[in-house]
C-alpha cells in the first residue's frame, strides 16, 4: 500500500489543482474569479476587497487586504494557494474572509513555523507565534477558507518544539463556516484575549485535523456539526495523540462543546484519546472545561480509558469533563470510571450553542447550498433492499443496482449499501468514512435504512427512532455537507405484507423520526415507503410476487425455490429504482441526470458482477 500524502504533498496537490482544475470552478459564473461575490469592478459593497494571486483583484496577498481593511470590511480571496503569514489585529475589527468559490479546498492560506523554529535574532516563535493566521479582532468571520500549516516533524528532526498552529483565535464572536483547519501538533488555537476575558467561538461544519492536541486554548468554543480527524502519525507507541486540550479559566463558566460532531481517524483502532486537559504554568487557576454530546466517535479512539492527564497534578477526573448522548465504537462505555460525568437531559439542555454564547447567535446562519453539476455521482447509503448482489444470487437485486438503469451518460452509481446494514453499523464500521473519502462536491447522497435498525435486540445494529437513528442519520447528512454534496433521505421500501388484500405497514416509527428528521434539517425526502405501499397496493398480492425474490424450485441460483417478501428479483429492483428516480426529478433533484423513467426496462439492462466486498468500503 502507497504511504500517505504528507501535509505538504497534499498542499502542494491542492496547489496544481488551483492551478489547473481550480480556475474552471472559479470562473464558472460568469468568468467571473470571485463567483458570486462581484469584483473589483462591480464591488459587494464599498468596503470589500478582493484577493487573486496573479493580480487580478485589489490584492494578490491576503495579508495586503487585511492592512488596507477598514473595520466590517469583506475580504474575498479567488482560487490559490496563499503562502504567507497573515494577522488581525485587535483594531480590525468585523473582518470576513470569504473563499470565493465556495470550496474550501480551492482557497489556502498556508505557512511552515513551529514553536521551536529559530528567529532570526536567534529566539524562537514559540507556540502561539507560529501560527499562520493570527485573528485577535472581535467579530471576525470566515467562510470555505482553509488554514494551514504544512511543518512537518520529519523535515525538522532536530527541533525540539513540534507545536506548529494553523490558526490561532483570540477576538470575541469569531465564526467560521465551512472552513478547513490543517496541521499536526496544535492545529487550532481556540483562545481568549487574556485568562480573564472570554472569546466566544462558533466553528460550523468544519473540518480539523492534526495529532497531539489539535484542538486547544482557553476559548469558549462551540464546534458544531464539525469533523474532528485524527491523523496516522509514524511513532511505535500509544496513544498518538488526543484532539482536545482545553485550558478554560477557572474565572469562565464554560469551554469547549463538542455537539453533533464526527470524531474520525486515520489510525488504528483504540489509538488515540479523546483529551487531556491543560493546565498552563501562565495560569495554573486554569479549570479546563469539554461537554461532549450527541457526537459519533469513531474507533480511533480508546473507548475503554478515552481520557488522559497532562500532568498528574491535574488529573482529568478534577476537570468539568461531561458528555451526554454519544455514539459509535468509541463513545461505549467500557468502565464507567474511565469516563467524565453523562448529563441528564436535564443538564444537558445548559450545554447548548445558546447556553455557550449568550446574546451571539451565529448558529442561526443558512447552510451554504451545494454546487450543481450535470455529470455527478449518487452514491447510495442503504441495507439489503438496496444493495448489489453477485452473478451468483441473480435474478436477485437492490434498488440501487438498477438505479443506473434511470442516469443519463456522465452520471454514475457509487453503490455503498450493504446486506444486513443498520444506520448504525453502516457508520461503525467504516462505509460512511469510505463514502466521505469518494465524495465530491455536486455528487448526491441518497440515505435509506430502516430495517434493521429495528432490530432493537441487536446492539450492533438496533437504534431508537427518535434518538440514535436521528443521530446517525445525520451523520450521513453532515458528512455530504461538509464536502458540499446534496444529502436526500429516502424513507425504506416497505415489505410484502398484506391483509385483507391490502398492503401494510412494517417499519415501525423509523419512516415518521425520518420524515421529521427532513423537515427540520431542510433535506429533501423521497418517501419511498409511501410511495411503494402505493406501487404493491396497485399491482395486489398474486401480482406483487414477481417482484420479490418468489421463485420455482429448480432455479439456477435457488433450486429449492425461495419465497422472499422482503428483497426483490431484478424487475422489482427496477420498478422500486424508478419510483426513487421518478420521486428525485418531481423534485428537480439530480436534475439532467434521470432518463427513461417512464420507459419499459429489461432485467438485463442491471449489472451483476463476479464479485462484491462487503462492507463496500
Amino acid at each position: 500500500m502507497a504511504p500517505p500524502l504528507s501535509r505538504r504533498l497534499l498542499l502542494a496537490a491542492t496547489a496544481a489543482a488551483a492551478a489547473t482544475a481550480v480556475p474552471a470552478a472559479a470562473y464558472a459564473k460568469g468568468g467571473k474569479a470571485f463567483g458570486r461575490y462581484g469584483s473589483p469592478d462591480e464591488r459587494l459593497t464599498a468596503d470589500t476587497l478582493y484577493v487573486h494571486p496573479a493580480g487580478r483583484g485589489d490584492h494578490a496577498t491576503v495579508q495586503a487586504a487585511v492592512d488596507a481593511a477598514a473595520p466590517g470590511a469583506t475580504v474575498v480571496i479567488a482560487a490559490g494557494t496563499y503562502r504567507e503569514l497573515v494577522h488581525v489585529t485587535s483594531a480590525q475589527t468585523g473582518l470576513t474572509f470569504i473563499g470565493a468559490t465556495g470550496d474550501p479546498h480551492d482557497v489556502v492560506i498556508v505557512y511552515d513555523l513551529a514553536a521551536g523554529t529559530l528567529k532570526p535574532d536567534g529566539t524562537t516563535y514559540g507556540t502561539s507565534g507560529s501560527a499562520t493566521v493570527k485573528l485577535d479582532a472581535g467579530d471576525f468571520t470566515a467562510r470555505a477558507v482553509t488554514f494551514a500549516n504544512d511543518w512537518l516533524r520529519a523535515d525538522h528532526q532536530g527541533v525540539s518544539g513540534t507545536q506548529a498552529v494553523a490558526c490561532r483565535v483570540r477576538g470575541d464572536r469569531s465564526a467560521f463556516f465551512d472552513c478547513r483547519f490543517l496541521g499536526h501538533q496544535d492545529t487550532l488555537l481556540a483562545d481568549s484575549p487574556a485568562a480573564t476575558v472570554v472569546g466566544r467561538q462558533y466553528y460550523r461544519r468544519c473540518h480539523i485535523e492534526g495529532d497531539v492536541d489539535f484542538v486547544f486554548g482557553r476559548g469558549t468554543a462551540v464546534f458544531d456539526r464539525c469533523e474532528i480527524r485524527c491523523l496516522e502519525r509514524d511513532v511505535d507507541f500509544t496513544p498518538k495523540g488526543m484532539p482536545f486540550a482545553p485550558s478554560t479559566s477557572g474565572e469562565f463558566d464554560h469551554g469547549y462543546l463538542a455537539v453533533g460532531c464526527r470524531v474520525t481517524s486515520d489510525a488504528g483502532d483504540a489509538e488515540y484519546k479523546l483529551s487531556r486537559p491543560w493546565v498552563p504554568s501562565s495560569n495554573p487557576t486554569a479549570w479546563p472545561s469539554l461537554t461532549v454530546r450527541d457526537t459519533w466517535i469513531g474507533p480511533g479512539v480508546d473507548a475503554a480509558a478515552p481520557y488522559t492527564n497532562m500532568s498528574s497534578g491535574h488529573p482529568w477526573q478534577d476537570q468539568r469533563y461531561a458528555e451526554y448522548a454519544n455514539i459509535g465504537p468509541g463513545a461505549a462505555i467500557v468502565d464507567p470510571a474511565a469516563r467524565p460525568r453523562q448529563l441528564s437531559e436535564d443538564e444537558a439542555a445548559e450545554h447548548t450553542a445558546e447556553g455557550y454564547l449568550g446574546d451571539w447567535n451565529p448558529q442561526d446562519e443558512p447552510e451554504a447550498e451545494a454546487p450543481r453539476s450535470r455529470d455527478f455521482t449518487i452514491f447510495v447509503a442503504g441495507d439489503s433492499t438496496a444493495s448489489t448482489y453477485a452473478q451468483a444470487r441473480r435474478p436477485r437485486a437492490g434498488w440501487g443496482q438498477a438505479l443506473d438503469v434511470f442516469t443519463t451518460r456522465g452520471v454514475t452509481v457509487d453503490n455503498r449499501a450493504w446486506s444486513g446494514a443498520s444506520s448504525k453499523s453502516h457508520t461503525d464500521q467504516g462505509v460512511l468514512d469510505a463514502i466521505a473519502a469518494a465524495i465530491a462536491p455536486g455528487d448526491w447522497l441518497l440515505i435509506s435504512f430502516g430495517h434493521n435498525d429495528q432490530k432493537t435486540d441487536d446492539p450492533d445494529r438496533g437504534t431508537d427512532p427518535y434518538t440514535t437513528y436521528r443521530q446517525y442519520l445525520r451523520g450521513y447528512i453532515d458528512v455530504a455537507r461538509l464536502r458540499r454534496a446534496h444529502p436526500v433521505l429516502v424513507t425504506s421500501v416497505e415489505r410484502r405484507r398484506f391483509r385483507d388484500g391490502r398492503p401494510v405497514e412494517s417499519l415501525g416509527e423509523y419512516p415518521e423520526a425520518m420524515r421529521a428528521l427532513a423537515d427540520e434539517e431542510g433535506v429533501p425526502l423521497i418517501d419511498l415507503q409511501a410511495e411503494s405501499l402505493a406501487l404493491w397496493a396497485r399491482l395486489g398480492e398474486e401480482g406483487t410476487k414477481d417482484h420479490f425474490l418468489w421463485l420455482d424450485a429448480g432455479h439456477e441460483h435457488y433450486p429449492n425455490g425461495i419465497e422472499d417478501n422482503t428483497h426483490f428479483q431484478a424487475k422489482g429492483a427496477i420498478e422500486v429504482a424508478r419510483l426513487v428516480a421518478k420521486a428525485a426529478a418531481s423534485r428537480r433533484l439530480m436534475k439532467g441526470g434521470l432518463t427513461g423513467l417512464n420507459h419499459e426496462h429489461d432485467p438485463d439492462e442491471i449489472t451483476w458482477p463476479e464479485s462484491i466486498s462487503e462492507p463496500p468500503l
